[in-house]
């Protein structure tokens, strides 16, 4: 049995599985690597062509091939692909990454008179249309929508005294050659249109397609809002920023909730403000990520339930305490994986510390304040327990956006 055994269905089916169970865990539940040279496009998506055609393979014959089982290339997968009517491309993910974020620091932004620093009209609409593609929402936006759902924006985040005008971002975004517009014909399409041309004809914009499959990837959307925030957005309050664009899961490392006051039903109280009668309850029903606790109990074993970072050991119930944090979130918008070398062991405090993104590892290893006055010290780890660099640069860009904020009064 080969390659041959694959028919149009079985591949069909493998993409269905890799978008419902995200492509980190489908290549890790197969056993392949992100693909470095070709790459299969269905309906706007690229997928790890090698890791469709062992998982199709399956499909095929209930023999589901690994990597190390068959050989990839334009003569074996790419050729068996595009014989069943499937596009296939060579991808440069890395440098197409690279060119992403260099656009990104490039926005031709304009300023206005008397102020030196740059418009945040582009920016803010670019993180608007971000937070669509991490809640996998159409990339083309309608002008009307646009206009009354980033026009808010621009008054709330933009510049002191600068006009709200979001038909400009819609429009000049066009320059940064990661958006395009749709619906103009081309005798107005040489400059900006006016109002009422925009409201006659209804156009809609939003990603090439392009920049919104890089956008997929949690890491490249993360280091994209990052980029913004660092270039064009110092000194602005993130966190209500991130609340009305809906990238409020960027304002945490993991699950903390919202700490807000006013959340929960009011009790009855008597006539001097006490409580009557038990705390009341209120029915809910909410999804939860199924964690292993098997790779908690290991992590916490290998580190003796001993905090990495502040060395505390705690007891509870007359036993040892901690608790395993995952370095990478597991939940949206961070999709990180459940695996060993995800997790650390620490107390409560530096947990909440650590998914509040108040404290991060720095690139030699020693735990640092995000907006400083801590002294650093060295995370500790058990020779048995790898942690894997790449999450805990996804957590110290995280924590780069926190250092950005006005500190708190």
């Amino acid at each position: 049995m080969g390659l041959g055994d694959i028919r149009y269905e079985h591949v069909i089916a493998a993409t269905e599985e890799f978008r419902r169970l995200g492509r980190d865990t489908f290549l890790r539940t197969y056993g392949f690597g992100r693909a470095m040279s070709y790459e299969l496009v269905l309906d706007g998506r690229r997928y790890d062509s090698k890791a469709i055609a062992g998982v199709a393979h399956g499909y095929a014959t209930g023999d589901f091939w690994k990597a190390r089982d068959f050989s990839g290339g334009a003569a074996t997968v790419a050729r068996c692909l595009r014989e069943l009517g499937f596009v296939v491309e060579t991808g440069e993910p890395s440098s197409n990454r690279a060119a992403l974020l260099a656009r990104l620091r490039n926005l031709k932004v304009s300023r206005g008179p008397g102020n030196s620093a740059p418009s945040r009209h582009q920016p803010l609409s670019l993180l608007w249309a971000i937070a669509r593609a991490a809640g996998e929402r159409p990339r083309l936006t309608l002008w009307p929508t646009f206009r009354d759902e980033v026009g808010p924006l621009l008054v709330e985040f933009g510049l002191p005294n600068a006009k709200a005008t979001p038909e400009y971002p819609f429009w000049h975004l066009q320059g940064s050659g990661l958006w395009e517009v749709r619906g103009i014909p081309s005798e107005h399409a040489e400059k900006l249109p006016n109002a009422r041309t925009f409201a006659e004809l209804e156009p809609e914009a939003g990603f090439t397609a392009e920049t919104a499959d890089l956008l997929r990837d949690p890491v490249t959307r993360l280091d994209a809002i990052a980029t913004l925030c660092e270039t064009y957005l110092e000194n602005i309050d993130r966190q209500a920023l991130f609340a009305r664009t809906g990238l409020s899961g960027y304002a945490t490392a993991g699950s903390l909730l919202s700490l807000t006051e006013d959340e929960g039903a009011d009790g009855a109280t008597d006539e001097y403000g006490r409580a009557i009668g038990p705390a009341p309850r209120r029915d809910a029903t909410r999804s939860v990520i199924v964690r292993n606790e098997a790779l908690a109990r290991r992590a916490k074993e290998l580190e003796g339930n001993r905090c990495q970072i502040c060395g505390t050991t705690l007891r509870y119930l007359n036993r040892p305490y901690s608790e395993a944090a995952h370095i990478r979130g597991l939940g949206s918008p961070h999709h990180g994986p459940d695996e060993l070398q995800n997790l650390l062991c620490l107390c409560p405090n530096c947990h909440v510390l650590f998914d509040g993104l108040e404290i991060y590892v720095d690139s030699d290893g020693l735990v640092r304040g995000t907006r400083g006055g801590r002294v650093p010290r060295p995370i500790r780890r058990d020779p048995r327990h790898p942690m894997d660099e790449a999450h805990i640069a996804y957590h110290r860009t995280l924590c780069t956006l926190k250092a950005g904020e006005p500190a708190p009064s």
